[in-house]
């Protein structure tokens, strides 16, 4: 299996497809709770048609090395995007690339990766993704707990009701983050500051975060079926996003790309085919 080392010595895997340098390459972000595996359907189709398909799995999933115990404010941001940019760098992709990515914390990697580097992106393709990062424990228990109609609407919600939204939630995240980290010693007005703090911080990094630009060729697709990431999301960004095409799905969840692959994976070869 492929590993590499990344700048804290811990071992990151990612698979390497198509590898000859002729082939275009595509890097593949999954989501929160995910790992290249996720990809399958599509690294099986692209494989075909001779991309060159770079998965890689982010630190503590997948099969990526699983730190004992993660501090709670720990963001997954700063390590996934620093091992993806010293991947290409080992893997010594000095060209153009393109990205696939899905779910709210691959879009947004896969969106920061091309704002920070636009001259290296050719192209982005975004499946039920958004412009909210969850990428902790605290931002992943609040948003599970989230029921869909906040979810829809839930930057326009928190300008005004975050507080409340808190106050229901809160209790419910204190469980779910004692039950995962049975290592975390905190009072519970310890705890509580925590989680509002990192709250308010997801809320005001949605708000000052802009797409706009990013001026690749951007395929968006969003599933009218998405409860986790809602199709309000996709819009958002379309929205945003100069150079997109929003494809909306009628009978599509969150997990489309694994569900219903045959007929995601005929929007990415038909926009692919459209790039040249």
């Amino acid at each position: 299996m492929p590993f590499f080392r990344n700048k804290d010595s811990l071992s990151i895997y990612y698979e390497d497809i198509n590898e000859d340098p002729k082939n275009f390459p595509i890097i593949l972000l999954h989501g929160q709770a995910s790992s290249v595996i996720f990809f399958k359907h599509q690294i099986s189709f692209l494989k075909k048609k001779k991309y060159r398909l770079v998965p890689i799995d982010a630190i503590g999933l997948g099969r990526s090395f699983k730190p004992i115990s993660i501090k709670l404010k720990d963001h997954l941001r700063e390590t996934y995007l620093r091992d993806i940019e010293d991947l290409l760098k080992h893997l010594k992709i000095n060209e153009k690339f393109g990205i696939l990515s899905h779910s709210l914390l691959g879009g947004m990697i896969a969106q920061l990766l091309t704002k920070k580097h636009p001259d290296k992106v050719k192209f982005l393709i975004l499946l039920n993704s958004g412009d909210l990062m969850i990428d902790n424990d605290i931002r992943g228990s609040f948003w599970n707990i989230l029921p869909y109609n906040i979810r829809m609407n839930f930057l326009k919600i928190a300008e005004n009701s975050l507080d409340d939204v808190l106050d229901r939630t809160i209790p419910f995240i204190k469980l779910a983050l004692k039950e995962a980290s049975e290592n975390q010693e905190y009072s519970d007005p310890e705890l509580e500051e925590i989680i509002e703090e990192e709250i308010f911080n997801m809320v005001d990094e949605a708000k000052c975060f802009d797409p706009s630009d990013i001026k690749c060729p951007t395929l968006i697709v969003g599933g009218m079926l998405d409860n986790y990431s809602p199709l309000t999301f996709s819009e958002r960004l379309a929205e945003k996003i100069p150079n997109s095409e929003l494809i909306a799905i009628e009978f599509a969840g969150h997990l489309a790309p694994s569900q219903i692959y045959k007929e995601i994976n005929n929007y990415i070869d038909k926009f692919l085919k459209e790039m040249g």
